[in-house]
């Protein structure tokens, strides 16, 4: 089945899920989940490459492989600081939430391997993937490799309840999770009640078309807290995105952590830059074939649709199940104090393609590259 009947499959399931609904609607945030994750047609489901030059955007991981070296060393120096090693047959499983191709685990995998050799035989890598398509293929990648490796599914996750030391990395995993929009109304009299979007199908355009109503109880208390609460106001007919489902994974993910960390590497910011004046459309964008749009009624179930992660209402949530912040920053300032620049290497040679030249290209890459470094951060809580 190629990615276009796919398309028109996802447009009718879509279509039938609105006929149920007595609105003859669905919250954006549910149109978001079906475009991304629906069992046969979801853009993440679907067996066509999403990552690299034959995909839709690229990830950290496509920059040689400093990144995966990176949190290597950050691994390194938490099992370290932390002894987690040092007990009786103590295992450290290193669970990375999402791993798409697991070019990312191998290269941690190799890393460790090659750099700390007497820490190694501790590591259990564990790859938490909902799509069949991803987990073949980092399976693929890391067997090819000869690299261990467990795949759970996010209920196995869940119901082992390990009580192993566990180090959680989810690189690009939280702005791609399903959030709803709201916006207040601007009205005669001052502002309306918040107002939720919803999708509906439009018949004379044949296409999906927003539209506002009352917001859900629970995407007011987001706002009340999250946002109002933090002291940010935002402005009549301002869009912002509310992202549940992080604070859910959030707060179920760090409860099932006896002792541990949780690496979370995403595009966002703290609440008051994500509600700046400057965002009045909010930070939902698409991607598709590497082109940035921010229309997501287009290429329905064929493109990225990705919004910025709220750091600060994230970290609230971590706090309330125990975990304390040990880093927050920019990748950049990460990357930098986990040694890149160590990385580089002196070289003499005009050959563009000699590995030294190549590897000091990606550093470079990963530092400088299209602001990259300044749009992702890196939040690191501990618990226990």
């Amino acid at each position: 089945m190629s990615h276009y009947q796919g398309t028109d499959q996802l447009i009718q399931y879509i279509r039938d899920e609105m006929k149920d609904n007595p609105m003859q609607r669905i919250p954006f945030g549910r149109y978001m989940e079906l475009c991304l994750y629906h069992s046969e047609a979801g853009y993440y489901m679907t067996d066509r490459p999403k990552i690299g030059k034959e995909g839709d955007f690229y990830t950290s991981s496509n920059v040689g492989s400093l990144m995966g070296e990176m949190l290597a060393a950050k691994i390194a120096l938490i099992i370290e600081e932390e002894k987690f090693h040092k007990g009786k047959n103590q295992q450290i499983r290193i669970v990375e939430w999402g791993a798409g191709t697991g070019r990312l685990g191998l290269q941690i995998l190799e890393s460790l391997e090659i750099s700390y050799p007497d820490m190694y035989p501790y590591i259990q890598y564990t790859i938490v993937e909902q799509s069949e398509y991803h987990r073949q293929l980092s399976q693929n990648h890391l067997n090819a490799a000869g690299k261990q490796a467990e795949w759970w599914t996010e209920a196995e996750f869940y119901d082992r309840k390990d009580q192993n030391p566990m180090i959680v990395i989810a690189n690009e995993l939280l702005d791609a999770f399903p959030v709803e929009r709201v916006r207040y109304p601007a009205m005669e009299r001052g502002w309306g009640e918040l107002e939720q979007q919803f999708v509906r199908w439009d018949v004379e355009s044949e296409a999906f078309v927003s539209l506002w109503s009352d917001a859900a109880p629970e995407v007011e208390e987001y706002v009340q807290q999250h946002v109002l609460g933090q002291g940010v106001q935002l402005r009549p007919q301002q869009e912002l995105e509310v992202n549940l489902g992080a604070l859910a994974w959030i707060r179920d993910m760090t409860t099932v952590i006896h002792q541990g960390y949780c690496i979370v590497i995403d595009y966002g910011d703290q609440t008051r830059e994500i509600a700046a004046a400057h965002r009045m459309k909010g930070t939902l964008i698409c991607y598709h074939r590497h082109l940035a749009h921010d229309n997501p009624y287009i290429n329905v179930g064929d493109q990225d649709i990705t919004a910025h992660v709220d750091f600060t209402a994230l970290e609230c949530v971590a706090e309330e199940s125990g975990i304390t912040r040990a880093f927050y920053g920019t990748q950049k300032q990460f990357l930098m104090e986990a040694g890149l620049l160590q990385k580089l290497q002196d070289h003499y040679t005009a050959d563009p393609f000699d590995p030294i030249a190549k590897r000091n290209r990606a550093i470079r890459q990963l530092l400088l590259s299209d602001q990259m470094s300044e749009l992702f951060k890196v939040w690191v809580g501990r618990k226990g």
